[in-house]
């Protein structure tokens, strides 16, 4: 399963979604990946809205096993595509390339992903 920024975000800030992500995220624990474009997108927004705890959310992310994956050059090309087929931002460009490469659903909250032609997991 490939984790969206989305999930991530829900947990860190206690947004509306957070404890079905948890739920989410321990059901599929061993299977979690997720593109370090998107670790990056985290730790931006981490740093954005809650400075004074970056260092101690970041030890949080750390320990939910999601195993984090560099982009290559095939999931640059796809990320671009998806660009060029739907309204997706450049972060979720690689969650989309990265799922299609490794062959798995999208754990997302953004209802972007719903115009998409992979399988996705989201609330409601």
């Amino acid at each position: 399963m490939i984790v969206d920024t989305s999930v991530i975000l829900s947990l860190l800030f206690d947004e509306k979604h957070a404890e079905w992500s948890e739920r989410q995220l321990q059901e599929h624990a061993t299977e979690l990946r997720m593109s370090t474009v998107n670790l990056a997108e985290v730790l931006i927004r981490l740093h954005d809205r809650r400075r004074s705890m970056s260092e101690e959310l970041e030890e949080m992310l750390s320990g939910r096993g999601i195993r984090f994956i560099p982009p290559d050059e095939k999931q640059a090309r796809i990320a671009a595509e998806a660009r060029f087929r739907y309204p997706l931002n450049l972060g979720d460009c690689f969650v989309y390339a990265l799922a299609s490469v490794e062959k798995c659903p999208i754990l997302t909250l953004d209802k972007d992903f719903r115009r998409i032609d992979l399988p996705v997991v989201m609330p409601g």
